[in-house]
This record gives structure tokens, C-alpha cells and sequence, in this order.
């Protein structure tokens, strides 16, 4: 089967009747001339005729040579560039020193969030560590993704402080780059080297067995060094035994992991700008074109070099002396031009032209499996799949089928785009319902709080409340937290899907390396579901022919106490605001006792020691109230903080129990 690549190119076979006709009365003047002068020689007649046939028989052949005619099909392994880069940030106090600016940390981070750009194609992974080592991005295309993780990382992240480049490669090696991708696997590890923990023979002989090209760069002064600063106290420094901690790049140690691995590349940045992206493409360049197996693309035979030939052979038979005088000289060029045919040999402009377009292709076909589930993630591989076929474009100009895949590429591109647009705004529109809810959940917790607030009053005044007061009481709370239930069930409805949602995207993020870390919806979720089953077990008790409020008042109680956590995780209410919080909590939990209420501490201690006869002890247990705490809410929320505050302290205890320069 033979196909034409510019098809276009053969509507230049219209011109040649043209030509001829301008040939033939070109050689009706010269006859006519002839004749006039020496007479008609019909030997010469015929020869020219055979001559003009050959001339436009060889115009007509390089009318097909630029039609580019090819046959043969056959498969052949896709070569292109593609590796994956996992990158390791030492986010140790000590990355916080400003021996850099602005800071050693932010440094790595900037110069990683400039290249991002310059690295579409790739996918890429994140580690962060510091006395352990996690990960916080698995390999990935969606860089999007990669940068929104970077402007958010932190030293607070760590849960174990100072250094450890080694958990940080097993990290690497045993959950982010896999087996079977040997070869083609980069590990660019930012550090300054403060390594008190790994054991850098172990380390080393790590980065000699796990494949990956490994480039190390240290940041900070390894002369002078810098202070750090204390996270716990603005304005303030590290300290250790008394004096400022001063940290400085340990070149020492970094040098001998470089020395000792023969695929590390160890570059002291120090405190110097540095171009990470020239770093990285030199310890790549001898590994930049790889084939990837069971992958392959159709090719042709080339046939455009024997339609030249043969237009050229036919061009020389038209001159029969010219061609007998110079056959030697002529064998040569036709030899070439043959050999030229039997081989398709590749300029350096076809290979780098078959990189980009290929690789445009696989990003293309990657893309085309996330358009319909994940649009967003579609996204920056189109655009990379589009700049490789514009790069392939300027390196042959005027291709037909790489303009026809950026055609088609822009199409599609602008599908995606329309299609994100759209869940933005459906996004949006779903943040304005979850703010809605968290306004009637903020109503409903206040309401939730009053009916806790009457159910005390009716277990705690003296004298004791009537009981017929008590059952008008209770339906009118059974109506009210009827309706409290409603309403919350109504929130829960509207969250559960946003978090289902989340949970989905995460899922997809993360893979089945790690699990997705929980958000604020999860706890909110579970909050609500718990206050509901309360509403239930309140409403229980406050039916008219069931009416308990010893059981009902500690139902309303924690219904409104995880109404209350559920709004502070989902308003993600700052320190202050929590405060002012707990104060109004504070303020709803000291129960406002009926005015009308005569009722002391005395009346409290008289009743606790008036005389009971036996007949009347068990009527009295059932009437009396237990005696309410001596300790305030304020006591109880102060308490529990404290214990918050020495948990903490004892997981972090744990968690570095074995390190003593924390930092």
C-alpha cells in the first residue's frame, strides 16, 4: 500500500500540460526555422519529441517526489524522553536558617516551583523530611498538584526533628520509585547536610543499589553557618544547653555520599543562586532518549528518493552525448542516491523531531484516560503534549500531521478547559451551599444549646419543678428538637457528598501507596452523625409517655457539644475566634436559673440533711436531683487542654526519643 504524506503537492501534475504545450510550440518555431534555412530532418523531429516526452516525464516524477510518496508499513519502538523525578525536601528546623534568602527551605522551594514548568511530561514526586521521612506527593503528572503541596510544606510538618537523608531514600526507593521503571528514575535531594542520624555507609551503598540518578545539592554557609529560629517563640533563637544553636551546611558528609555512590552528583549550592534545571539535565544528558518497551508506531519506506532518481536518470536521456560523454562522473551521484534509498538514514533533525512528536503522542494518549474522570489533571498533560508537538514543529516547519495534531490537540484543550469551567462552577456553587449549611448549623446549635440549657434548669432547681410543668415542658422540647433533628440531618445531606467527593480525589491523588490524610469534612461528618444519634435518643425521652429528663438532658448535652466541633472544623476558625468561641460556649454552659427560683446553697445542704423515714427514702431518690459539680466549665476546658498539651509532648517524646539535637 503506498500513501502520499503532502498530498497537497500533486496538484502540481495540472502545470504540466501546461509546460508541454509551451514545448511543442517551441518546437514547431524551431521547425519552422529549420525548414527555412536547411530543411526538414525527420530523424531530429522524432528525437527532440522523445526528448521532450523524457523532460516532462521527469517533471512529473518530481511532482510525486514532493508528494512524498511511502510504502511498506512496519512497527518500530517509540524512543522518546520520559523520567520520573522524585524530589526529597529536608524540612528540619535547621532548613529554617537565613544563611540563604530567604531562608535555605525557601530557596529549594522556589527553585523547584520556577521549573515545574520546563519539567510538563514528567511525572513527578515529593518527599518531605527531617528525622523521618514522608510522602506527601506519589509520582504524578498533575503538577498543579506537585505545587500546591510545595507552597504549603512546613518544618511543623515533621513529626520527628532533625536530619535523615537516609530515611528519606528508603522512603524513596521502597514506596515512590518503582522496580520496574529502573533506568529512567531521577532523585534530586535538597539537604544541608545536618545529619545526625543515618548511617551514611548504609546510605550510600542504598544509592549504589536503587538505579536512580541522584543529584544532592547543600544549602546554607558551611563556614559560618546561621542561627535558627525558634517556631515556638517569634523573635527568638534555638537554643541548646544554654547558648544559640548556629547549624552550617556539612559539606563533609555530603561529599562522601557522592564519592562513595558513582550515579550521586553533589553540588554545593551553599549560599549561592544555582539553576536547578541546568543541574539536573546535565546528569541526565547520556540517559535523555529511551525506548519504552511493548510500545511501538507505525513507519513507512521512504520512496521520494526513487521517483528524484528516476526524474533525474530521464532528464539525462534526453541529451544522448551528454550523457555517453559523462557516465563516469554520473555513476557516482546515482550510486549515493540509490544507497540513499536502500537505508533511511536519520538526520539529527528527524530524531529530534520523532522525540518530541512521539512523546507529544504518548502524553496525548495518557491524557485521553483522565479527560472524562479527572479534567484537571488532563489539563497540563495536553498543554505538554501540545508544547512537544510545537517543538517538533520548529524543528521541521510546515509537517502536515504535526499541524494536524495541533489542531486537534487546541480542540480538545478547549473541551477541557469549557468542562473545568464548569466545575468550578459547580464547585462554587457547592462551597456557597456549605457555608448556607454551616450559617443553619451555627442556628441550630444555638437552639440545641437553649433546649440543653432548660432540660438542666428542670433537673437542678429547688424546690423541684412540677410535674405537670415537666410534661409541658417536655412537648414543647419535643417539638423544638424535632425540628433541631430535622434541620442538622439537613446539614449532614449537604456535607456528606462534598466529603464523599474529596475522599474520591484524594484517593485518586494518593493511589495505593499511602492513605489520603483526613480532612475537616471527615471529622465534621462524624460529628454530626453522633449529635443526630443524640437527637434520637433525646427525643426518646421526652415523649409524653416516657418522659425521662435525667436521661434526656445528657443526650441534649452532647448533641449540642459535637454541634459545637462540628462548626469549628468546618469554619476552620483561627485561634482568636476559638476563644471568643469557648467563652460563648462558656457563657451558653452557665445555665440562667429561673428568677422566680428561690434556691441557695444552704437550701441545698438543709435538704441534704433533712430526716427520711424508710417509706419515703425511695419516693425521695426518685424525686432528688444528684448535687451539680463543683468545678466550672472553664475548669473542664482548661483541664482538657493541659491533657492536649502533655499528649503532645509525649508523642513527641516518642517520636524522637533517640534524638538529641533536635533540630
Amino acid at each position: 500500500m503506498m500513501i502520499f504524506k503532502t498530498p497537497e503537492m500533486l496538484l502540481l501534475l495540472a502545470v504540466i500540460p501546461i509546460f508541454g504545450k509551451l514545448l511543442a510550440r517551441s518546437r514547431r518555431l524551431q521547425r519552422r526555422a529549420t525548414e527555412e534555412l536547411r530543411g526538414l530532418d525527420d530523424r531530429s523531429k522524432k528525437r527532440k519529441n522523445r526528448a521532450d516526452r523524457l523532460r516532462l516525464s521527469a517533471l512529473a516524477l518530481i511532482v510525486f517526489a514532493l508528494a512524498r510518496p511511502a510504502w511498506n508499513p512496519h512497527p518500530k519502538p517509540v524512543v522518546f524522553s520520559s523520567r520520573d523525578l522524585v524530589v526529597a525536601l529536608d524540612i528540619s528546623r535547621s532548613m529554617l536558617a537565613a544563611d540563604v534568602f530567604p531562608t535555605r527551605l525557601d530557596a529549594a522551594r522556589i527553585s523547584l516551583l520556577e521549573n515545574l514548568d520546563a519539567l510538563r511530561g514528567q511525572r513527578i514526586g515529593l518527599i518531605t523530611f527531617a528525622g523521618s521521612a514522608s510522602v506527601r506527593v506519589p509520582l504524578t503528572l498533575d503538577h498543579h498538584f506537585v505545587r500546591y503541596i510545595l507552597e504549603r510544606i512546613s518544618p511543623a510538618d515533621a513529626d520527628v526533628g532533625s536530619t535523615s537523608i537516609q530515611a528519606a531514600i528508603e522512603k524513596a526507593i521502597d514506596v515512590v520509585l518503582p522496580e520496574s521503571d529502573k533506568g529512567r528514575q531521577d532523585l534530586i535531594i535538597f539537604t544541608d547536610g545536618d545529619d545526625l542520624l543515618s548511617n551514611i555507609e548504609k546510605t550510600a551503598e542504598q544509592l549504589r543499589d536503587c538505579g536512580a540518578r541522584v543529584l544532592l545539592i547543600g544549602l546554607g554557609d558551611p563556614v559560618e553557618g546561621a542561627r535558627i529560629p525558634d517556631i515556638t517563640n517569634t523573635n527568638a533563637w534555638m537554643q541548646y544547653k544554654g547558648s544559640n544553636v548556629i547549624t552550617r551546611l556539612n559539606d563533609e558528609t555530603l561529599k562522601k555520599l557522592a564519592a562513595e555512590s558513582p550515579n550521586v552528583t553533589y553540588y554545593p549550592a551553599r549560599n549561592r543562586p544555582f539553576d536547578l534545571l541546568s543541574l539536573y539535565q546535565k546528569i541526565i544528558a547520556d540517559t535523555a532518549t529511551l525506548s519504552i518497551a511493548g510500545k511501538t508506531e507505525m513507519v513507512y519506506t521512504e520512496g521520494w528518493p526513487f521517483f528524484i532518481a528516476a526524474a533525474l536518470l530521464f532528464w539525462m536521456l534526453t541529451e544522448r552525448s551528454f550523457l555517453l560523454r559523462r557516465i563516469p562522473f554520473l555513476l557516482i551521484p546515482l550510486l549515493m542516491l540509490f544507497s540513499g534509498c536502500r537505508k533511511d538514514i536519520q538526520s539529527p533533525e528527524k530524531t529530534t523531531f520523532a522525540q518530541h512528536y512521539n512523546q507529544g503522542c504518548e502524553l496525548w494518549k495518557t491524557s485521553a484516560a483522565l479527560i472524562e474522570s479527572d479534567p484537571r489533571a488532563a489539563l497540563p498533560q495536553l498543554e505538554s503534549a501540545r508544547a512537544e508537538f510545537l517543538r517538533a514543529a520548529l524543528v521541521i516547519p510546515g509537517e502536515l500531521k504535526t499541524a494536524q495534531q495541533i489542531a486537534g490537540l487546541s480542540a480538545q484543550i478547549r473541551i477541557v478547559t469549557a468542562k473545568i469551567e464548569e466545575l468550578n462552577k459547580a464547585e462554587q456553587a457547592q462551597q456557597k451551599k456549605i457555608e448556607e449549611a454551616i450559617k443553619q448549623l451555627q442556628e441550630l446549635a444555638q437552639r440545641e444549646a437553649k433546649l440543653a440549657q432548660q432540660s438542666q434548669q428542670i433537673l437542678t432547681k429547688r424546690p423541684p419543678v412540677p410535674p405537670e410543668q415537666q410534661a409541658t415542658v417536655a412537648a414543647e422540647s419535643l417539638i423544638e428538637q424535632e425540628s433541631v433533628r430535622k434541620g442538622t440531618g439537613e446539614v449532614l445531606d449537604i456535607i456528606e457528598p462534598y466529603q464523599k467527593m474529596i475522599q474520591k480525589m484524594m484517593k485518586t491523588m494518593y493511589g495505593e501507596t499511602e492513605t489520603p490524610p483526613p480532612t475537616e469534612f471527615d471529622q465534621a461528618v462524624d460529628l454530626l452523625a453522633v449529635a443526630v444519634e443524640s437527637q434520637h435518643t433525646a427525643i426518646k425521652n421526652l415523649v409524653p409517655e416516657a418522659t425521662s429528663w435525667p436521661q434526656a438532658n445528657p443526650a441534649l448535652r452532647i448533641a449540642s457539644s459535637k454541634m459545637n466541633q462540628a462548626l469549628e472544623a468546618l469554619s476552620d476558625q483561627s485561634a482568636g475566634k476559638k476563644s471568643e468561641k469557648s467563652d460563648e460556649s462558656s457563657d451558653q454552659n452557665n445555665w440562667d436559673f429561673d428568677e422566680n427560683a428561690e434556691w441557695s446553697q444552704s437550701d441545698a445542704d438543709s435538704n441534704l440533711s433533712m430526716p427520711m423515714s424508710s417509706q419515703n427514702f425511695k419516693t425521695a431518690l426518685e424525686n432528688k436531683a444528684l448535687p451539680a459539680p463543683n468545678y466550672t466549665m472553664e475548669d473542664i476546658r482548661t483541664e482538657e487542654a493541659a491533657n492536649q498539651a502533655q499528649r503532645a509532648q509525649q508523642k513527641a517524646a516518642r517520636a524522637g526519643s533517640n534524638v538529641e539535637k533536635n533540630w
